[in-house]
């Protein structure tokens, strides 16, 4: 059994144009010693700035990509393939041999690394983080995509642990997900009554598998 997990619509980019001369976002640029444009957006950092860009309630929480990472990352033998889709579109490949910082703001230094450079390491052959050029239309191909939504029809999670499944769990805070996302992946389901914030649904499904193989 091997679970393949994308995080969608992550809330993980670079600062966008619209605000880089915002002072919140060159204040803290100037702290860490980096130009604006090489540092990440975090709404715990540039509130009132973001206030001014389109879809603001859902962007900018590069902490819910750290918590989804370190948990899908820590199941190594039941991991198949690893992406992350983000806020504007791009696709990240990471490899299960990576292993995310915990700490957050080493966690952070490697994404703006990742998402100005390209690839981690930098000019690797075998990186462990990498941005590809392909569309996320072109990444579900060879899977059956599942998007794990709200509104979607409940299911046990141990439906879930199918190795041609490609699981879709949100990664941003607020609001829906895109018109991309939404028009890929139109089989949708529900593990539970309740909002599940993006670690609790990758807990759940994770758990619920492992219970399914016999392990502790």
């Amino acid at each position: 059994m091997k679970l393949n997990f994308i995080l969608l619509d992550s809330a993980l980019e670079l600062v966008p144009k619209e605000i880089l001369n915002d002072p919140s976002v060159i204040k803290n640029a100037e702290r860490r010693g980096k130009k604006p444009q090489d540092t990440i957006l975090d709404i715990s950092l540039h509130y009132h700035a973001m206030r001014k860009l389109k879809d603001w309630q859902k962007r900018g929480r590069p902490d819910i990509v750290h918590m989804a990472m370190i948990m899908i990352l820590s199941e190594k033998e039941i991991l198949g393939d690893f992406y992350i889709h983000t806020y504007d579109s791009r696709i990240i490949k990471v490899e299960k041999d990576m292993n995310p910082p915990k700490n957050y703001n080493r966690f952070i230094g490697l994404m703006e690394q990742l998402l100005k450079l390209g690839q981690i390491p930098p000019n690797s052959s075998r990186p462990l983080m990498k941005i590809l050029n392909v569309k996320l239309s072109d990444i579900v191909k060879k899977y059956k995509p599942v998007l794990l939504s709200e509104d979607g029809s409940k299911i046990d999670p141990t439906y879930l642990c199918n190795e041609n499944f490609l699981l879709g769990i949100g990664a941003f805070q607020h609001g829906d997900f895109s018109e991309e996302v939404k028009g890929i992946f139109t089989e949708h389901y529900s593990i539970s009554k309740r909002s599940l914030e993006t670690q609790q649904v990758v807990c759940r499904i994770i758990s619920s598998c492992n219970y399914l193989l016999g392990w502790p």
